[in-house]
């Protein structure tokens, strides 16, 4: 019995968001990528700004609005930092296993 290998479709299957939805949530969505980063971004993200906006405008007594955002923002980033780097090392130990595999 031979086993085909086809390149081609193992080539397309390989999309990074698939990849990227795999390691994070252990499962593969189909096709819920449609947009750049930042509309996916702009997308997914009108819920949570409109809440904040609306909570920090409830709370004008205790929080300017703008220090809500600001509180967001700061939490927002360290995330956007400890994944990045995550990512970084994912990246790079994914690129030693290539180099230094056999063929």
């Amino acid at each position: 019995m031979e086993i085909k290998i086809n390149v081609k479709e193992i080539l397309e299957r390989a999309d990074i968001k698939r990849i990227r939805e795999f390691i994070l949530d252990d499962v593969i969505i189909a096709d819920n990528y449609d947009g750049t980063y930042q509309e996916r971004i702009d997308r997914d993200s009108e819920e949570i700004i409109y809440a904040l906006e609306k909570l920090s405008k409830e709370n004008t007594e205790k929080n300017h609005p703008d220090e809500t955002m600001q509180d967001f923002k700061i939490a927002l980033f360290a995330y956007r930092d400890v994944f990045t780097e995550i990512g970084m090392k994912i990246g790079a130990r994914l690129l030693y296993q290539l180099l230094h595999e056999n063929d």
